[in-house]
């Protein structure tokens, strides 16, 4: 069974030796953006008048194309973007860190992990590991839910066969002294690439010292 009422967030931090797993089950919200940037949108309208203009110069299968006015071609380079925002709310019950304390402990409290504490460390504790990540595409943030999930945290995979690599955005968590028990946040994430199986940092020097090189020769 695939995840359908829970979320799991991992974020790494300290160069990924450090995963902090955050369990968002309580009053989860998902709401999904697909924003699409074409190549070629509404200016291909200019295209579209051209061959309009031009129809007696153009071969039948274009002069027979869709020339209706108010409307141009579109290219889709495979640009844009593809946003979760959850919204939850946590309480102490929740895997919150990295399991580095005793979650029947609510004294038992670190920076990185804050199971079965407070809620105020919960906020602080995610608060740390967002600020520390480097949530690119490095691989370093990761979001479980639904059929994103390689059942680390489920009964078995689901049909994506591992979780979404995503890169922060936006969070936001609240404490509100009303309602002590809990604390509730929103999180805005995108789906990223990630970077080749490479040494990327390794491959960047190497380009810097031949631009120095090119520079220094000439």
């Amino acid at each position: 069974m695939t995840l359908r009422s829970t979320a799991y967030l991992e974020i790494d931090i300290n160069g990924g030796d450090t995963t902090g797993v955050f369990e968002l089950r309580e009053d989860l919200s998902d709401t999904g953006d697909v924003t699409k940037n074409y190549l070629l949108s509404n200016r291909g309208q200019r295209f579209r008048e051209a061959f309009d203009i031009g129809t007696d110069l153009l071969p039948d299968d274009v002069a027979n194309a869709d020339l209706e006015n108010r409307k141009g071609y579109h290219v889709d380079g495979g640009s844009g973007h593809y946003q979760e925002t959850l919204s939850f709310a946590a309480s102490p019950g929740d895997e919150w860190g990295d399991g580095s304390t005793d979650p029947d402990n609510p004294d038992d409290v670190n920076k990185t992990d804050a199971t079965g504490s407070d809620p105020i460390a919960m906020k602080q504790v995610l608060e740390w590991f967002v600020t520390q990540s480097k949530s690119d595409s490095s691989g370093g943030t990761r979001l479980h839910i639904g059929e994103w999930t390689d059942g680390s945290h489920s009964s078995g995979a689901g049909a994506f066969g591992q979780p979404m690599p995503v890169a922060i955005n936006e969070s936001s968590i609240t404490y509100d002294p009303d309602n002590p028990n809990a604390i509730e946040g929103s999180i805005t994430l995108t789906w990223t690439s990630l970077f080749p199986d490479v040494d990327l940092q390794g491959a960047v020097q190497d380009g810097l010292n031949d631009i120095a090189d090119f520079v220094q020769d000439f």
